[in-house]
């Protein structure tokens, strides 16, 4: 009896399956996109240089430039951003995973990416932030947040930022 019902349900819930019909929603095929991410943003930085052993600090301005591509059907992105420094020669890379909370035009998110500042150190480190998103079409979003980050290099460095930035959002194609 209970080979019976072994090989019946391994019949059966595969020929289900394969019958089930796939339904394209418009939610799916909006939340696949690549963007644009351009912003303004100032930090305070506190950092040891390990060579001279002075400690130094200071407020900055920056300008993001970078892009993101959605991974999964929840609309979290994978992201890098060149990040341009008005202080001088500073220019840094940061890469990482925005996960987003909510579906309405207002969206809080979370950040966990990696620093990498090649000119003015070395320095490579972890960077966490948090903000909201306000998504006024599938075509355009606008950002802020603050965030921390670690350098690890020629010293210790800590920066501390707030973020602003527009998204322009392109829609991809369906699967």
């Amino acid at each position: 009896m209970i080979r019976v019902v072994l090989v019946t349900l391994t019949v059966a819930v595969p020929a289900g399956a394969f019958g089930a019909e796939y339904v394209d929603t418009p939610y799916y095929q909006e939340r696949r996109a690549l963007s644009l991410i351009l912003g303004p943003g100032a930090s305070y930085t506190e950092y040891i240089d390990r060579n001279d052993d002075d400690a130094e600090s200071g407020g900055d301005a920056h300008l993001d430039l970078g892009g993101s591509r959605t991974v999964g059907y929840d609309g979290d992105e994978v992201f890098v951003l060149i990040r341009g420094s008005l202080r001088g020669a500073d220019l840094s890379v940061v890469g990482g995973y925005r996960n987003f909370f909510g579906t309405d035009a207002w969206q809080s998110f979370f950040d966990l990416s990696a620093v990498i500042r090649p000119f003015s150190g070395p320095w490579v480190g972890p960077r966490v932030a948090f903000g909201l998103r306000h998504t006024f079409s599938e075509r355009l979003a606008l950002y802020g947040g603050l965030g921390v980050s670690l350098g690890f290099g020629a010293g210790l460095r800590g920066d501390a930022e707030a973020f602003t930035g527009v998204q322009w959002i392109f829609p991809v194609g369906s699967e």
